[in-house]
């Protein structure tokens, strides 16, 4: 007999606080096809892009019914017909996981392109090995598609997240400077505690005038913004000439601006920055390694939190939306 398969199931996508849509469900075990591997998910994090899927299905890029999990570690059990990279109990992650096909990671057992998979270095604790993917490689992306000067300036929003932390610590790691904007006064020291070189309160001062003083007048070299909406246009004021904003989070849902002079005198540019679009290239495979390295060398340190059981998953979820949560939410089991 199968062991059970518990997975998280959405048959709709809902904006309701009380998350009734969320359900944990046992089912069938996944068999898998040409070129997949059957892999045991034993634990995986609650990533806010997975709560805007649980929310939104990705403006309709998720089918129903679904199973949510943007990242997660787990165990080789099996092969599918043309796979042999991996043998049975390697651990492994995947970039990505197929969620936008329905089979995301929140599922004990999933059916998982080999192409798509990670062997996951022995030094790497499973907490680690979990969140390679969504953070890690979407820093190591935004920083290399702003390719930033050594000494210059890189300004960013919700720095407090686990993400904005990994940023400061890439972008140190380069030569880069980073300038990052919080909603919190307590946010401000505690960025300082991690070695943040500018933080500011977006409360309490004006963004493009601080910049401005931080920079010596010459304004940020490229911005990355995780909220979007009403700060956008403040963001943007506070890049060089011909400097470039990328949106990779929509934490504020109402549009992102920008002024006419800032786009036609100033020839600044705004774009989006999705992690599972950028990372199929012909280099994924060496960026998944230097991501590792960096991980391994501790460059890159995620922040890990509290794990809930699988059954706990709507309170794992509410945990993931606090606010000032400042470290990674788990789903184990």
């Amino acid at each position: 007999m199968a062991p059970p398969n518990k997975i998280v199931k959405l048959d709709e996508f809902s904006m309701s606080d009380d998350l009734a849509h969320v359900q944990v469900v046992d089912a069938s075990m996944p068999e898998p096809k040409q070129g997949e591997v059957l892999v045991n998910a034993y634990l995986r994090p609650v990533n806010p892009t997975d709560v805007i899927l649980i929310k939104t299905g990705w403006a309709g890029l998720v089918p129903l019914p679904s199973t949510p999990g943007s990242e997660g570690v787990g165990k080789v059990v099996k092969n599918g017909p043309g796979a042999s990279k991996f043998k049975e109990g390697q651990r492994v992650a995947a970039a990505p996981w197929p969620q936008f096909q329905g089979r995301g990671s929140w599922a004990q057992y999933v059916a998982v392109p080999e192409k798509d998979l990670i062997l996951v270095p022995a030094s790497l604790s499973d907490q680690t090995a979990a969140q390679i993917f969504i953070n890690p490689m979407t820093v190591y992306g935004m920083l290399h598609e702003h390719n930033i000067p050594k000494g210059e300036f890189l300004l960013q929003t919700a720095a407090t997240s686990v993400l904005g932390k990994q940023m400061i610590s890439l972008a140190k790691h380069y030569g880069v400077q980073t300038i990052n904007i919080v909603r919190r006064q307590e946010a401000v020291q505690e960025l300082n505690s991690i070695g943040a070189e500018h933080v500011i309160n977006s409360e309490t001062e004006d963004i493009p005038q601080r910049v401005k003083e931080i920079t010596g007048g010459k304004m940020a070299y490229g911005a990355i913004d995780a909220i979007g909406g009403a700060i956008s246009p403040k963001v943007m004021k506070s890049l060089r000439k011909s400097g470039k904003y990328i949106l990779y989070g929509a934490l504020d849902p109402s549009p992102v601006s920008a002024s006419n002079g800032d786009l036609l005198a100033q020839t600044k540019t705004m774009t989006g920055f999705l992690i599972y679009d950028w990372i199929e290239q012909p280099r994924k495979q060496e960026i998944i390694q230097e991501v590792l390295k960096l991980l391994e060398q501790k460059v890159l340190q995620p922040h890990s939190g509290r794990s809930y059981k699988f059954e706990e998953v709507k309170e794992a979820i509410n945990e993931c939306n606090r606010a000032g949560r400042g470290a990674k939410v788990f789903l184990e089991g």
